[in-house]
């Protein structure tokens, strides 16, 4: 009975070696598209957050004072690094409610893809003080 040698079931040919160098090499560019992609992602939705939480506070204060609203909008979202921000004050406690809507537009940069621009967009609804 012929038994198969386990042990020559490890062995490497000569011709294996470098291969798991160039196996690397060829898939070290998706992995570092696919971080930066999850960074960039998440950076971005942290950005979306901040605009919304902006929008909040925003329509909060124009339910008081709808003067306010757009410049303590733009004012916070600078803190915030969060470029060329829009602020519109769609309804200003006529309808005795006060609608804000903010816009802002963020660029993200991703190797061996380039930039890519992303629109980012926030609205929030307050029932106005009486």
């Amino acid at each position: 009975m012929n038994c198969p040698d386990v042990n020559r079931r490890f062995e490497h040919d000569q011709d294996d070696q470098g291969v798991a160098a160039v196996e690397f090499s060829l898939i070290l560019p998706l992995l570092v598209i696919l971080l930066f992609v999850i960074v960039n992602s998440g950076l971005i939705y942290l950005n979306q957050l901040q605009l919304q939480s902006t929008a909040r506070n925003a329509a909060r204060i124009a339910s008081v004072d709808p003067t306010q609203a757009c410049s303590n909008a733009l004012v916070e979202l600078s803190t915030k690094n969060i470029s060329n921000p829009q602020c519109d004050l769609v309804e200003n406690c006529s309808t005795k409610t006060a609608e804000i809507q903010l816009s802002a537009f963020q660029q993200i940069s991703i190797p061996f893809l380039g930039e890519r621009s992303v629109n980012l967009h926030a609205n929030s609804t307050f029932v106005c003080a009486p």
